[in-house]
Formats: structure tokens, sequence, C-alpha cells
């Protein structure tokens, strides 16, 4: 070996020592430990003075054997599947064949401890052609983004292995054809076998307003813009779209003029996250992009005014309903998935300085966690509803393709409504949501009352009890009744791997374990760092 070899040999080894240095005093040395903003989780010692770490480590084994359970039927079952049918044993590929429940279960399995279940999936998903799908299927945005890219991205910020990111960058730029529209509002179909958008006229809320942080995630570990640049602009168009009134969006916005043009407004489904969002952007920019705080607290206020009520039975039981497109006319229902506002509440309580939002946040939660407490199983139903002081409000057999905002003269309330708060609809079915745990894991965090890590142990149990069947878990008919295997849908979201299971395990976690003062979730549960570049 000339000199002149062995110079460049020394340089590129002193380049790559360098680089696995940097990497490792970021894992190491992270900055939020240094970051000044208020912090959201209570200190360490005050956990430990809890007193209930015995107790939080078994029932974390107990929580890791769950998840495991719900792993092995999948590997043996449905391994490389989108999903696994857990009364049948049977698989499908409903997501276009990702393998999205492989995907979106990788950083729960990492935060447990479950590395050769990690690494089965990581050889898999490594092998996959996500440039691909199923012939003929036209693949959701929002659904791959917050599942597949974001589950891409968190398993390799956790494991630092860069076919990870490969694989993430092979996602984001599948679905990027979305914002192919004139606007730039994005399309909510992508045909990534074509590598085209499917035409529409218009896109919900949620799916247009819930893929900013893992684009902008996808940007900073890329170093490439475009990502963040597309996904931004939605904010943008949306932040200054007329609205009915300040900080209420309806839901569907017309994807050539960016405009707000119709349906109810509402932070259950087509709206929630993107709510959710605007608070989690502006904590993942460590505080640099005002707009987001703006944004969020305008939205809010706007909330609190128009669109919390309590049950005329329990005067502590609060719950947020839905407007209609106007934000004249009320809905007194409370969804399963507006149950993460609290959570969300309790976090922009702290970094915000708004104590009275922790206070709602409180009295939601507690409704929410009376969903589950008041039925026979203990399992939540899909969404209770209220009646007001002259006993009007939605009928007693209210079904989804219903008006929600039919209000009409009820039933005389029975002894349990009047005990229980709330009256059930048509869908009392449990399909193993997780967003009342997000909040309870969220609210044992933020305040350090152990009165939280119980009531999400009592749900485990009745989650564990009527929904575990012999490979998995499934979702439940009616959660009303007791007949047991009878009441199985033969179904298994991704979101029980990548959430349910997640926030339970870490609710009986130590604090500062994914902290939230050094995390922020995506709406599917999988933990960003916060950005390391804040001008990026």
């Amino acid at each position: 070996m000339d000199r002149y070899t062995r110079v460049l040999f020394v340089l590129l080894f002193v380049i790559i020592a360098a680089a696995i240095l940097t990497r490792v005093l970021v894992e190491v040395l992270d900055p939020a430990d240094y970051w000044p903003g208020p912090r959201i989780t209570i200190p360490t010692e005050r956990d430990k003075a809890n007193d209930t770490a015995h107790s939080d480590k078994e029932r974390r084994e107990v929580i890791k054997a769950a998840m495991k359970h719900a792993w092995d039927g999948y590997h043996q079952y449905a391994f490389g599947a989108d999903e696994l049918q857990p009364v049948t044993n049977k698989s499908n590929n409903k997501w276009g064949g990702w393998g999205v429940t492989l995907v979106d279960a990788l950083d729960t399995l990492y935060i447990m401890g479950l590395h050769k279940e990690f690494n089965q999936g990581v050889t898999h998903v490594t092998a996959v052609d996500f440039s691909k799908a199923t012939s003929g299927f036209k693949t959701p945005f929002f659904e791959m983004v917050i599942r597949s890219l974001a589950g891409l991205l968190t398993a390799y910020e956790m494991s630092l292995d860069r076919r990870l990111l490969a694989k993430a960058q092979e996602v984001g730029d599948a679905l990027m054809p979305a914002f192919d529209t004139s606007s730039g509002i994005p399309y909510p179909r992508v045909d990534v076998n074509s590598g085209k958008a499917v035409s529409a006229d218009r896109v919900c809320l949620a799916e247009a307003g819930t893929v900013q942080l893992e684009y902008w995630k996808l940007s900073e570990l890329t170093g490439n813009p475009k990502y963040h640049d597309a996904a931004q602009r939605v904010v943008d168009l949306l932040d200054k779209a007329e609205k009915p009134y300040p900080g209420l969006y309806p839901i569907w916005i017309d994807t050539k003029t960016a405009k707000l043009v119709s349906g109810k407004i509402t932070l259950g489904g087509q709206g929630d996250s993107w709510y959710e969002y605007m608070l989690k952007q502006y904590i993942f920019s460590r505080h640099s992009n005002d707009q987001y705080r703006r944004m969020y607290e305008e939205s809010m206020d706007a909330m609190k005014e128009k669109m919390v009520q309590r049950s005329i039975y329990d005067p502590n039981m609060y719950y947020v309903g839905d407007l209609d497109s106007s934000a004249k006319k009320f809905s007194p229902m409370y969804q399963h998935l507006t149950c993460f506002v609290p959570g969300m509440l309790a976090l922009g309580s702290k970094v915000l300085d708004r104590p009275d939002d922790l206070e709602l946040a409180k009295s939601l939660a507690y409704t929410c966690y009376r969903m589950y407490n008041t039925t026979a199983t203990g399992l939540s139903p899909e969404y209770v509803l209220f009646r007001d002081s002259h006993d009007k409000g939605l009928s007693q057999s209210f079904s989804d393709s219903m008006d929600e905002f039919a209000i009409t003269k009820v039933a005389g309330a029975s002894d349990k409504e009047k005990q229980d708060g709330f009256y059930l609809g048509s869908n009392k079915g449990y399909v193993l949501r997780p967003e009342t745990l997000e909040s309870i894991m969220i609210l044992y965090r933020v305040t350090g009352d152990p009165m939280y890590k119980e009531w999400g142990w009592e749900i485990f149990k009745a989650i564990d009890k009527w929904t575990r069947t012999a490979s998995a878990f499934s979702a439940y008919k009616d959660v009303t009744s007791t007949k047991g295997s009878s009441q199985w849908t033969d179904s298994m979201e991704s979101f029980f791997l990548a959430e349910t299971l997640k926030y339970l395990y870490l609710l009986f976690s130590p604090v500062d374990y994914y902290s939230l003062d050094e995390y922020v979730f995506n709406t599917e549960a999988h933990p960003f760092k916060l950005l390391q570049t804040p001008n990026l």
C-alpha cells in the first residue's frame, strides 16, 4: 500500500469514526435532556415515590406476554400478510399486502425488549417492495403514512438499522404522488403500482392533515426537505381557509380549491388527528414554529366554547360532542375515537401553560373510563349518547347511518342511564381501540396520580378476559354481552399491537422510558425523537 493510499484509508476511517461518535452522542446525550422548555413529565422521584415499582414490573410482564401472544399468532398464521384473523386463523391483505401488522408492531416489540421477534420482522420487511401493492389496490394515503411510514421511521431511530430508513423512504416516495394536485391538498388514495394518485374531488380533514409529523421526520433523517415542504403546504392552506367559526374545521376539503366545503366538525373520526397534530408539530419542532401553537390554541378555545358539555346526571362527566358544518347544531355523542382528547389537552396544558385544560382533561378522561367501567364486560362501545334536561337527544336506536344532528324527544331515562350518566346507541362494538389508554398513560405521566394506573389495569384485564383467542385478540361485537367467543368478529387491527398494548406497557414503565419530554408520539403511537435541527 503506497503512502497516498494509506492517507486516504486513514482519512476514510476518521470520517466513519466521527459519524459513529456523533450518532452515539446523539443517542446518549439527547439534546432533549437540555431543552429549556416546560417539563411535561413528572420527576422520576415522584414516580418512584408512588411505590408501585414491584406491581408495575409484574403488570408490564403480563402485558408483554399479551403482545407476544398476539405476535406469535400472527407469525404462525399470517406472517407477512396485512392482518391475522384471530378466530379462524386466516390472513388478509386488506391494506394492499405491505404486511401492515408487522410494520406497525416493530417498535412495540423493540420497546418491550422482544428483540428476537423484532429481528424476525426486520428480516422480512427489508425484502418487501413497497413500490408495489396487490394488483388493482388503491392504497389509502393517510393510513399508510401513519402506520407504515411511521413504523419504519421509529424502528430505524431505535435500532439504527439503515435498511429500515431506506424502506421508510421507499414508502414515503411511493405515497408522495398523493400531493400531485392543483392545490397541494393531497388525494386520499394512491395507485402505487402505477406511481399515480387516484383522483378525488374531496379528502377528509384527518387524511390531509395527519401526515405532517411523518414526512417532517423523513426530511430530517434523509436531509431532503421536499417531504416536509409538501406536508407543510397543507397546514398553510388550512390555516388560511375560511371557517364557520375560528379554529373549527368541517371535515371535507375540496382537493382543487383547498376550501373547507362541507361535513360535520368533530374531534372524532375523520377530524380527530388534525387537531392533535397542531400541538404535536409544535412539540416536535421544539417550539420553533409559532403557527402550530396559535392554531392549536384557537381550536382548543373554540372546542371548549362550542363542543364541550356534561351529563345531566353526573356533574363530573364532561364530553366533547360534534357540530354541524355551520357550527350551530350540536350532537350529544361522545366517540371512543374522541377519547384521545384528554391526553392531548394534558400535553398542551404543560407545554403551553394552560392549567384549565388539565382539569378538563381529567373530567373527559373520567367519562372515557366510565365508558368501559359501566358495561357488563368492562369494554367500551364505539360511542355513548347523552340527553339534555328536556329529555332531548339522539334516538336510543341510533346507528352510524343516521343523521347525528336529528335531535328528538327520547324515552325516559332508565335507572342504569341515571347511574352511568349516558346511554348507548346501536353500535356496541369494541374494536380493540387505544384512545382511552393513550390518555390514561399521558395523564399518569403528567399528574403522577396512581389512579390512572388502576384504570388502565382494569381495562387491560377486561381486554384479556373477553377478547383473547387461542392465537391473538379479536374485536368484540357487543360489549353488553357476556357470551364471550360468540361475540368475536375475527378481526385484529394493527393498531392493537402498535398502540393499545404499547400505551399499556408504557403506563407501567418508568416515566423517563420514552419520556414525553424527549419523544412525540404520532397518531399511531410511533414515538419520534424531537427534531434535532428545529430550523429544518
